[in-house]
């Protein structure tokens, strides 16, 4: 025998081997598709609707006349964003409306936050820019028994 007359080789291919995955290709590919239609093409099996699917607590209350729901929302929230009035009366917090606020800092500017100054806490920067508000003063006399003891 020559070198150019050699038998084709057969060790590299198994034939069972090969059957194999493409069954398995095969199986995968039908079990897939399978699938796919029923996600995509069936019908959805909701329950039917009637009194025992709205008696439910766990279903969602829909909104029968989402318009003007939203249109008295938004007239609350803008009452309360335009109230003057107390947010904590003891704590010494107060709420102004909104354009009374921007008018405030176009006016004064806002506050300058120093790094020194927020280097050294929260007391600092109250105390430099509201030095006469309770939280300022509650904060220096924590800071002052902190310190005492």
């Amino acid at each position: 025998m020559t070198e150019n007359s050699r038998p084709p080789e057969t060790r590299d291919v198994w034939p069972g081997t090969l059957l194999l995955f493409a069954g398995g290709l095969a199986v995968f590919l039908l079990v897939a598709s399978g699938m796919l239609y029923a996600l995509f093409v069936l019908p959805p099996r909701w329950p039917p609707p009637g009194a025992a699917w709205r008696s439910n607590d766990a279903t969602p209350k829909l909104s029968t006349a989402p318009g003007q729901e939203l249109a008295s929302t938004r007239s609350a929230e803008n009452a309360e964003l335009n109230k003057l009035g107390w947010v904590d009366r003891t704590a010494g917090i107060a709420r102004i409306p909104i354009d009374d606020a921007m008018k405030l800092v176009v006016r004064n500017g806002l506050p300058v936050w120093d790094k020194t100054v927020a280097a050294e806490g929260e007391c600092a920067l109250l105390s430099a820019d509201v030095p006469r508000s309770k939280q300022a003063q509650q904060c220096r006399d924590t800071t002052t028994k902190g310190t005492a003891q």
